[in-house]
């Protein structure tokens, strides 16, 4: 069997299993640039390993090619499919014993269309770009464990 590079093949992993948290699961990347980030160094990474394997990728130049056409396949990636970011518009109830603990009310604009999908989910924020989401339904909320902030945000700037 032939060796392959262990700093690449530990990033593969990680970036894989964050892209397919984030597919997969409640796991949600809430910046466009951080999910292309994950994207771009799974495909890179995964594409680098596949060629060190078979003995065709060698020099520095082809590692550099390789992260030039993976980079632009990514952005046009991002150009064509990416929906947008869910942003929030209204925090309207914060955990009284987990104050990392929301559920925010959410716009999402929609390229190529007008108008907004709208949705209300709990968040609970891991990192600064990392969240996990679920859906809420506030008619059935426990109101001895969500305290009622109505806090406006207006992430996406409307007036």
């Amino acid at each position: 069997m032939k060796k392959l590079n262990p700093s690449i093949t530990v990033i593969f992993v990680i970036s894989v299993i964050i892209i397919l948290l984030n597919r997969y699961t409640q796991f949600h990347i809430n910046d466009y640039r951080a999910h292309f980030f994950f994207l771009f160094f799974a495909v890179s990474s995964m594409v680098i390993l596949i060629g060190q394997f078979f003995k065709k990728m060698q020099s520095n130049w082809s590692i550099i090619s390789v992260f030039l056409i993976i980079g632009i396949l990514c952005g046009l990636k991002a150009f064509f499919t990416w929906g947008g970011d869910w942003k929030t518009q209204t925090i309207l109830y914060r955990n009284i014993q987990n104050k990392g603990k929301t559920i925010n009310y959410q716009l999402r604009g929609d390229r190529f269309a007008f108008g907004y999908k709208k949705r209300i989910v709990g968040i609970y924020h891991l990192a600064p770009f990392m969240e996990w989401t679920t859906d809420v339904d506030t008619l059935y909320l426990d109101k001895t464990k969500w305290e009622e902030i109505n806090l406006q945000v207006n992430e996406m700037k409307l007036k």
